[in-house]
């Protein structure tokens, strides 16, 4: 396998637009950090991104950072921080922006900041054969009218390589917390979810629950004191946010996601996991693949939900794909050839 590392957009370009012709099946890599999410993928090439890491615009006053794709996590926070903003993507400090955008991780506070997707508002992405497609607020729609930089979140890089991202942040709190129960389970994290007012995040294990508190100091002493009422015993800890699925220990985890209220049925069975309360995600620890999967994935499937392996191998399952011909338009106009990461997405596209 070769690697390129590309150091400008038309260097992205260039390599995406030769791969195509010749038919060289290309991976898309910024940190590595997410090389487990998707399906296996046999590739002659990968592409890395990391060297594309500048700061093309940032306004605190806009409350919007242009950044490339190659800028990492760490160094994005540092410059937001001085601001004094953040942008509330939960990624490791040396993953990428492009990358994290890519496969699109769950973040504990998705219950109050909303899906990553949400927070991007502009892109450009270089497709499978070389084109370079600009998406969001101030441009108008491209590549047969698609929203690309809607539909590249999550996409795995397998519609193209993003190479330059708009996204919007966020003031950065002027207090922040975790609290945590001594006591845990479903029951208790939706008692708590029920009875605290704009929590950032309700993390249920087995053992503990963990909420996550940011604002006004008034407001997160009023939100601490809620949390007590209901569960007694607490442990603060101050200026910190709450574990996401680092935490869990296991070779192979896996991110089950169903409605919310189908949780207790998916997790009757498991004995380490970590639940987004109010979301319906959920990260399972399993010690192998075998029949644990299966059978978590089974009470997934029952559930409405999917059940894609994040670390280990396992790959995403084969839980029918939603309008998968729609997703089959997709990749035929943004990647002609069929190079990008071959069968890394769902329904083996």
């Amino acid at each position: 396998m070769d690697l390129i590392e590309a150091t400008s957009k038309q260097g992205v370009r260039e390599v995406l637009r030769a791969a195509s012709e010749r038919g060289k099946r290309v991976s898309i890599v910024g940190g590595r950090t997410h090389l487990d999410k998707g399906n296996p993928s046999d590739v002659d090439i990968e592409l890395a991104t990391g060297r594309l890491d500048r700061v093309i615009a940032y306004d605190p006053a806009e409350m919007l950072a242009v950044v490339e794709a190659g800028m990492r996590i760490g160094d994005l926070r540092r410059i937001l921080a001085e601001g004094g903003q953040e942008w509330p993507a939960d990624a490791a400090d040396n993953a990428t922006v492009g990358g994290t955008i890519a496969t699109a991780p769950s973040s504990p506070r998705r219950l109050r900041m909303g899906p990553l997707r949400d927070s991007v508002v502009e892109m450009e992405l270089v497709t499978g054969d070389g084109r370079l497609v600009r998406s969001g607020a101030r441009t108008v729609k491209s590549v047969a009218g698609y929203d690309v930089h809607r539909l590249a979140t999550g996409s795995l890089g397998t519609l193209g390589a993003i190479v330059q991202v708009a996204v919007k942040v966020r003031p950065l709190p002027k207090a922040r917390r975790v609290v945590r129960t001594s006591a845990g389970g479903l029951l208790a994290g939706r008692r708590i979810l029920d009875a605290v007012a704009l929590p950032s995040a309700v993390v249920a294990t087995p053992e503990r629950v963990e909420v996550a508190l940011e604002g006004w100091p008034a407001e997160i002493e009023e939100q601490t004191e809620s949390v007590g009422r209901v569960a007694g015993d607490v442990k603060i800890i101050e200026d910190e946010d709450v574990e996401g699925s680092e935490a869990i220990a296991g070779p192979i985890m896996v991110e089950a996601a169903v409605p919310p209220s189908k949780l207790p049925a998916v997790l009757d069975e498991e004995s380490e996991w970590r639940a987004l309360m109010g979301v319906g995600i959920a990260w399972v620890g399993l010690g192998e693949t075998g029949e644990r999967l299966a059978a978590l994935r089974g009470r997934v499937a029952e559930a409405g939900g999917i059940a894609p392996v994040i670390r280990g191998p396992g790959g995403l399952g084969d839980a029918p794909v939603p309008a998968l011909e729609v997703h089959r338009r997709l990749k035929a106009a943004f990647d002609p050839a069929g190079i990008l990461a071959p069968g890394r997405f769902w329904g083996g596209l």
